[in-house]
């Protein structure tokens, strides 16, 4: 091993022994110190010491070890230390960085996951900040300078430890880097399959006595640590076959809920088949005064509120508290719901969907009903494999802002308003020769959110002052979005063309809450967004709603406008019956309360599992009666 050229004389045998060992040393002391810096992102957004906190006093040493046996494989590929100390150092600073930041503006951990976001370089940079971005770029040439001046100081002292031998001793000394290398690489690729049954590191971290927080991966890493959360969000199967998964039962399945649907189709005289469906997802959208620690001197949704209490319309379960926009959409469209996955599956649209030619979804059914399907979505389509996915799902048209008409601003605002969006949507209905089905997907309350609204409109009270003035940028932002949909309706009521409306927002916004917000609210309470469903033709009934979850709009939808459904939103109407809600790591039943799933009724449970066996089937199972879910019930 070198440090760095400096003494070419040839060492003696003592000096190359001790050379070795503190190399060894160092590199394992530099294995602390990045798992430390690793962890610290995550502190730093809220969380404890971990050098007194019970919860990690054990998975650090194997955190560590995960580390030493990394910077050991360079090591023992490069033969350099400190050309090891800086590679291994300028990795561990970048995802540190990427990590606190992400965890900073979505209040999400860094994943495996999120390798996707490479391809999508100008999307990173426009929401972390060039500015940001030339610190970590900065950081990166002072850990390659330090490095290569420590490895000159040091190599004074300690000059290579080749230096000087016979061929045979050196070719030894390549063989053992190389054996080094190969027992390395085989440890950390067996991490790499840590949730395969049986791996051994997995018993080895469980054999801590640690716990895997599954509903909050956020807490996963600030109990556990960095390099357990990664290892805990590594590839899995994205759903475990339920038990009586066959051909047999889940045809019985589809006969039942076919049967269902058949019965309460019977005197629905409603039907979609010309109408327009205009499903909006409004990014970031909720309403601040639910909040019971935050204190607001007016309400920012004043229009929607009074929309809401003669709409049918209530509270949203989302499975993530400032992020999850396609996990929210994607239960949407498909009926199937986060919280039956594998809890480290993050987004299905990455992880499932792509997978596939074709994936069951509503586009299905409406397209076989006269619509033309249309994704929108006024800023870019890049994220998430939404083309792979609208593609599976069978939209004939995306259209991003490239292709708006008038991709407006309003009031400094940093993305395309909701209102030049809206007004998009209604210039596509008047267009097309046939109805549509027009999948919004909004932008303009995206973070970040410094520095946009010079009238901003903030709580009086509950947030810390930085928060603060950031929730009054976002206020202002949520209050131009209510003034939009207000307008939005309004136009569409003088529209000649029946139109029905389904309006949500996806999860409580970034940035503005502080990370312990669940603590501090509840988790239900920091999960629920607004969502109602209305029509420009009827005056839709409005009974009180228990707290919903995403996969439930469009059943409600086909309810409240009297249109015969299909079996899929059969099964979803008897789910509805028992388990309304089911995201962020809880299960809401009809008469909104919590309910723990040790002490669900056997009707909750039946239904429960009947839903959980179609969602293997549809999702990655055989797709035994795929055709027959989004099916007419005739």
């Amino acid at each position: 091993m070198r440090f760095l050229p400096g003494n070419t004389s040839t060492p003696s045998r003592r000096k190359r022994f001790v050379t070795a060992v503190l190399a060894l040393l160092v590199t394992l002391i530099w294995a602390i110190i990045a798992n430390y810096g690793l962890d610290v992102a995550t502190w730093a957004v809220g969380g404890a010491d971990p050098w007194v906190n019970p919860w990690l006093a054990k998975p650090i040493v194997l955190n560590v070890l995960v580390i030493w046996l990394a910077i050991l494989l360079v090591l023992a590929i490069t033969g350099r230390l400190w050309l090891t100390l800086g590679i291994t150092g300028l990795i561990t600073l970048s995802l540190a960085v990427i990590h606190l930041t992400k965890l900073r503006l979505r209040n999400d951990p860094l994943v495996p996951a999120d390798t996707a976001f490479l391809a999508q370089p100008d999307f990173l940079v426009d929401m972390v900040g060039k500015s940001q971005v030339v610190m970590a770029v900065v950081g990166m040439v002072l850990i390659v300078v330090i490095s290569w001046l420590m490895g000159r100081v040091v190599s004074r002292w300690l000059p290579h430890i080749a230096t000087g031998m016979a061929s045979k001793p050196k070719w030894a000394l390549r063989l053992g880097r190389l054996v080094v290398a190969g027992v390395c690489l085989a440890l950390l690729l067996s991490a790499g399959n840590f949730n395969d049954p049986g791996n051994p590191w997995k018993s080895a971290y469980d054999a801590t006595g640690l716990r895997w927080r599954t509903w909050d991966q956020r807490v996963n890493y600030l109990r556990n640590g960095f390099v357990a959360g990664v290892l805990y969000n590594t590839h899995v199967e994205a759903m475990k076959q339920p038990p009586g998964y066959t051909k047999a039962n889940l045809e019985a399945i589809a006969a039942k809920y076919t049967a269902l649907a058949q019965e309460q189709n019977r005197g629905r005289k409603g039907s979609l088949d010309n109408v327009n469906v205009v499903t909006v997802l409004s990014e970031s959208f909720s309403n601040p005064t639910w909040l019971k620690t935050v204190t607001w001197p007016q309400t920012p949704v004043p229009l929607l509120e009074k929309q809401m209490s003669k709409s049918l319309s209530g509270k949203l379960l989302t499975p993530g508290f400032g992020s999850g926009t396609a996990n929210v959409e994607f239960e949407m469209l498909t009926g199937q719901s986060l919280s039956q996955f594998t809890p480290q599956l993050q987004l299905p649209y990455e992880q499932i969907v792509p997978n596939y030619d074709t994936y069951p979804s509503a586009v299905e059914w409406l397209k076989a009903h006269n619509h033309k399907a249309i994704a929108f979505h006024p800023f870019t389509f890049r994220m998430y494999k939404r083309p792979e996915v609208f593609k599976a799902f069978g939209f004939d048209e995306l259209l991003d802002k490239s292709k708006m008409a008038k991709p407006f601003r309003q009031d400094g605002g940093r993305f395309v308003s909701d209102a030049a969006a809206f007004g998009e949507v209604e210039t596509i209905i008047k267009s097309e020769s046939q109805p549509v089905f027009m999948h919004l997907i909004s932008m303009q309350n995206h973070m970040p959110y410094p520095n946009q609204y010079k009238d901003p409109l903030g709580p009086s009270s509950g947030l810390p002052p930085a928060y603060s003035k950031l929730a009054g940028q976002y206020g202002r932002g949520a209050n131009l979005t209510d003034k939009a949909l207000h307008d939005f309706l309004g136009s569409l009521k003088q529209l000649d063309e029946p139109t029905v409306v389904v309006f949500y927002g996806d999860h409580l916004p970034p940035q503005i809450y502080p990370s312990n917000l669940p603590q501090r609210e509840g988790v239900r309470d920091s999960h629920q967004t607004p969502w109602l469903i209305w029509s420009n033709t009827e005056k839709l009934a409005h009974p009180e709603q228990p707290t919903t979850s995403p996969t439930q709009l469009l059943p409600l939808l086909f309810d409240a406008t009297k249109t015969p459904e299909p079996p899929m939103y059969a099964l979803l109407d008897a789910l509805r019956a028992q388990l309304p809600a089911m995201d962020a790591g809880i299960l809401i039943d009809a008469n909104n309360n919590e309910v723990k799933r040790s002490a669900l009724t056997p009707e909750q449970a039946a239904v429960l599992h009947d839903y959980r066996l179609v969602q293997y089937d549809l999702s990655i199972g055989k797709r035994y009666i795929a055709d027959a879910m989004f099916a007419d019930a005739n």
